[in-house]
């Protein structure tokens, strides 16, 4: 005897999803139009984005500010960028490493500066926030994820550790930087209305590599090792 076919089966649609599932669905499927309408988003707008009756939104979550605010801290969770550096081939060349860390990483930072000026916007009174700061649990979680991103970075790095001046760990330190240094500066650069160009990554890979010294010139004397000659 064969077996009853289930619900979805006889009425042709598919399974609804379990309540976690739909709700993550959702807080993906909103983030864009929360990114280009700011708090001006509207329910409609919302219900539009992620496909369902605005009354499916009602049941899933509390109102839209809830919403909006759920949506946004997923968008800036970390575990992102910890995905994205862990996609990168450790095969690849270094400096083809370096520059889709810098490529996927300023990628990143830009958006979350984007959403955190969002957030600041929603912890407003006017629009239901508060200013007590995020719950200790969200911030044990970033300290986390930014130990385990430093720890892929090195990893990346690691292949060509007898070619580093310093190592891994602190490259890895000095790499981050000269990311979020070249991300912000892009945020500035919009913000500011200037006509100039963001640093193409693979500049700035070379540049991490290579420092910006000529290295066919004399090193200054500020950088050479006390008790060592320079030809």
């Amino acid at each position: 005897m064969l077996p009853a076919p289930d619900a979805a089966a006889r009425t042709g649609r598919a399974a609804p999803l379990p309540p976690d599932e739909r709700r993550t669905a959702i807080l993906a499927a909103v983030q864009e139009v929360i990114l280009e309408r700011g708090t001006a988003v509207t329910t409609r707008d919302l219900a539009a984005a992620a496909g369902v009756a605005e009354g499916t939104l009602f049941r899933v979550f509390e109102d839209k500010t809830t919403l909006v605010r759920e949506a946004v801290t997923s968008a800036i969770d970390p575990s992102h960028m910890l995905d994205a550096m862990r996609a990168i081939d450790p095969d690849e060349p270094l400096d083809e490493r370096v520059t889709q860390v810098m490529q996927v990483g300023r990628q990143r930072v830009e958006r979350t500066v984007a959403w955190m000026s969002l957030l600041h916007q929603l912890g407003r009174p006017e629009h239901g926030g508060d200013h007590h700061g995020k719950p200790s649990a969200w911030q044990e979680k970033r300290r986390t994820v930014a130990a385990a991103i430093r720890a892929e970075l090195a990893g990346l790095l690691a292949p060509d550790a007898d070619r580093l001046r310093i190592g891994p760990e602190e490259a890895a330190e000095l790499l981050e930087t000269v990311l979020v240094g070249s991300a912000v500066r892009a945020v500035e650069l919009a913000r500011s209305g200037e006509q100039r160009s963001a640093i193409d990554p693979r500049a700035l890979a070379r540049f991490f590599l290579s420092g910006v010294l000529d290295p066919d010139l004399p090193p200054p004397a500020d950088l050479v090792p006390e008790g060592s000659t320079s030809c």
